[in-house]
């Protein structure tokens, strides 16, 4: 992977960039999902999406982890939403996550949940496994509405575990 192409390398002088906010846990893997959607030529904004009170350690780390990247990172405190009979058994970190992004004229969102997304010619998106059979999301990731599927970024899926470390290990995260 020495021929990654990485922001700030002098290619990346977008006028106007799309955005994505993606979803901030302070894992290596959310880390990488940052650098690859940047070397897409995204403009990343990171998110914590907070359910629980007792995730407030965590949500600091992954500001931390954030501020390492040299993103900006917003806090969503979601405990309410988490809560709702509706979002049982559904991503209610995604709900808050596609709320802020509306708030902020975001377009995208994003995760590091690892599966593919493919868009038929009929404009219906489908859920793929992703090349890494070993850490798989794509089934609880399918039971998302098309919405949130056509918004939805996920960098992790086209590679295996392999290729993502020696990113990391290239990238020092």
């Amino acid at each position: 992977m020495n021929d990654t192409f990485l922001p700030g390398s002098g290619f990346d002088t977008y006028e106007s960039q799309d955005k994505v906010l993606m979803q901030m846990d302070g894992s290596t893997e959310a880390a990488v999902a940052v650098r690859i959607l940047q070397q897409q030529g995204f403009a990343v904004v990171g998110a914590v999406v907070r359910l629980a009170p007792e995730q407030a350690e965590a949500a600091q780390r992954a500001k931390k982890a954030a501020e390492a990247l040299g993103i900006e990172c917003i806090l969503l405190n979601a405990e309410a939403l988490a809560q709702q009979p509706e979002a049982a058994g559904a991503w209610p970190q995604f709900a808050a996550l596609l709320t802020a992004a509306d708030k902020l004229g975001i377009q995208y969102i994003g995760s590091s949940s690892r599966a593919r997304l493919e868009v038929g010619t009929d404009g219906v998106h489908t859920v793929l496994p992703p090349v890494d059979a070993a850490r798989d999301d794509s089934t609880a990731l399918a039971a998302l509405p098309q919405e949130t599927l056509a918004r939805l970024l996920l960098p992790l899926g086209e590679f295996d575990a392999g290729d993502l470390a020696e990113l990391a290990q290239e990238l020092q995260l």
